[in-house]
């Protein structure tokens, strides 16, 4: 994490800040002698904020059988924490909602949003969770380290978010490559300085990682998780984005498909109740039929093996983001998750007797970008080839930075063939590629590869020889002339100390 840039979003004197009436009634809250009238009458002193909780009370959304006219009658009916929220609700969006951010896609943020608190409500209530308005509260405030990384990085982080797009799950990853900071480590950090209570910062700080809360909250946790996979169902059908949230929500809660069709079109119901009373343009909500729809069409393109395997390829994205181990500069992985990764599929090779491949990348005249740019310009490169390693890695694989200048590729269930056309592939998009390596200074580079592969048979007895091989056939590749590809390709099947390899 970068420390350093943190530090300069919390101490920026543009950083969002909770309002006092917000700040007052957590206060009040967090009082082991709760004074109910103090808090109803904070909440009444704001006319329009007392206004706005009273219409919702009253709204189809909690179903209330008889109408409520005072805050306090509003807490005795509906309970201390659904006003809460509310209140807390109706302050944060309307303090945050009017910042000025030109470039920021601020109806964008606020529509998903109240996706996302909509859907974790109805999660957290089906599942008949304690904390069903807490986890309403978590999803309006989670992605606040967005609007404090627009205040304090600017149009940079902007043109990021911007580029991501709807794909919301993607942008804390390429934050982190970008800018070794993502937008819930700051809202983290944000919510310990705003001393918020655990049952709100705790899934804050983990509604894109739940595995990481393996504690009393940990099903509030997953139901704010699921709240931000309904919203991506909603805000981005073209993608199979419906059967992940299908999935999760039968890991988390173990409820199937039916179930999970039910509560979308809850959310439905509960998004078009309180957009207006919000004042967030939800454009038309999607209708739950069409969405399924979609996602229907979108998986008749694939075969029921594509269909296996994109569970399989989810479930194991999600252990590498909660496990993997990064290089500081690239965001790709280091070399100790390198060695960690190919250790364990290299043993299930043998044991299932299915190929593995290394891809072994070491960056020509490296050192000349140093000498004649500096370190800078040279770290700019690193990271950008960095991108387009792992943009070409499968993503059953893992790509990692080695050392230096070194970069390596992991394919698990990659034969040599197979292998051999990636690295040429990756090769030629390298050699295409223009590197913006400064304001004014454009660069372009070129790889050396070198590749290996172990086929189930006895060749290859250990991961070092499998490393070693890759590693000559990029030597092999750099006394050829550099900007090429080498297989490493063993002659027979005796192990690697007495066989004559050759590398074509």
């Amino acid at each position: 994490m970068n420390q350093e840039l943190l530090q300069k979003v919390l101490r920026s004197p543009r950083l969002p800040s909770l309002p006092t009436i917000a700040l007052k009634v957590i206060d009040l809250c967090r009082q082991s002698d709760i004074n109910i009238k103090q808090i109803a009458t904070t909440i009444s002193n704001d006319p329009a904020l007392s206004t706005k909780v009273l219409k919702t009370a009253n709204s189809s959304f909690y179903g209330l059988s008889q109408m409520v006219s005072t805050i306090s009658h509003a807490i005795v009916i509906l309970g201390l924490n659904s006003v809460k929220t509310l209140a807390l609700g109706f302050s944060l969006v309307g303090n945050f909602r009017d910042q000025n951010a030109t470039g920021f896609p601020m109806i964008e943020f606020w529509r998903r949003s109240l996706y996302s608190a909509v859907s974790a409500r109805t999660i957290a209530r089906h599942v008949n969770l304690p904390e069903q308005e807490e986890a309403f509260l978590c999803c309006l405030m989670q992605d606040l380290g967005m609007l404090a990384l627009s205040q304090t990085l600017g149009e940079d982080y902007d043109a990021l978010v911007v580029e991501t797009g709807s794909e919301h799950a993607k942008l804390w990853r390429n934050e982190r490559k970008q800018f070794d900071l993502d937008h819930m480590q700051v809202v983290g950090a944000m919510a310990g300085k705003w001393k918020l209570p655990k049952t709100l910062s705790k899934p804050i700080r983990h509604h894109h990682v739940p595995s990481q809360s393996k504690d009393e909250l940990e099903s509030l946790t997953q139901a704010v998780y699921l709240g931000n996979l309904s919203a991506d169902a909603f805000l981005d059908t073209r993608r199979p984005n419906v059967e992940k949230f299908f999935n999760k929500l039968n890991q988390c809660f173990k409820l199937n498909r039916d179930v999970g069709e039910h509560l979308l079109g809850q959310v439905t119901k509960g998004v078009n109740e309180l957009a207006d009373l919000f004042e967030i343009d939800t454009e038309k909500v999607p209708d739950v039929q069409d969405i399924l729809s979609d996602a229907k069409e979108t998986l008749l393109e694939l075969s029921l093996e594509s269909q296996s395997q994109a569970i399989e390829l989810a479930e194991r994205n999600q252990k590498l983001q909660e496990q993997v181990v990064r290089d500081p500069l690239t965001g790709i992985a280091n070399r100790g998750r390198f060695t960690e990764f190919l250790s364990k599929h290299f043993v299930e090779a043998q044991v299932t007797d299915q190929p593995i491949s290394v891809i072994f990348i070491d960056v020509d005249r490296f050192k000349s970008v140093n000498d004649d740019h500096g370190h800078l310009v040279g770290d700019s490169v690193l990271v950008t080839l960095a991108g387009l390693m792992d943009e070409h890695c499968p993503e059953t694989g893992l790509a990692a930075r080695y050392g230096g200048e070194e970069f390596a590729l992991i394919l698990p269930r990659c034969d040599r063939l197979g292998a051999a056309r990636l690295a040429e592939s990756l090769r030629q998009a390298v050699e295409k590629h223009t590197i913006q390596a400064a304001e004014e200074l454009t660069l372009n580079v070129t790889i050396s590869l070198g590749v290996s592969s172990f086929d189930g048979r006895q060749f290859f007895q250990r991961p070092e020889q499998l490393i070693e091989s890759a590693d000559k056939a990029v030597y092999v590749a750099k006394a050829s002339g550099r900007n090429c590809v080498r297989v490493f390709v063993p002659k027979c099947k005796t192990p690697l100390k007495q066989a004559a390899p050759t590398v074509a």
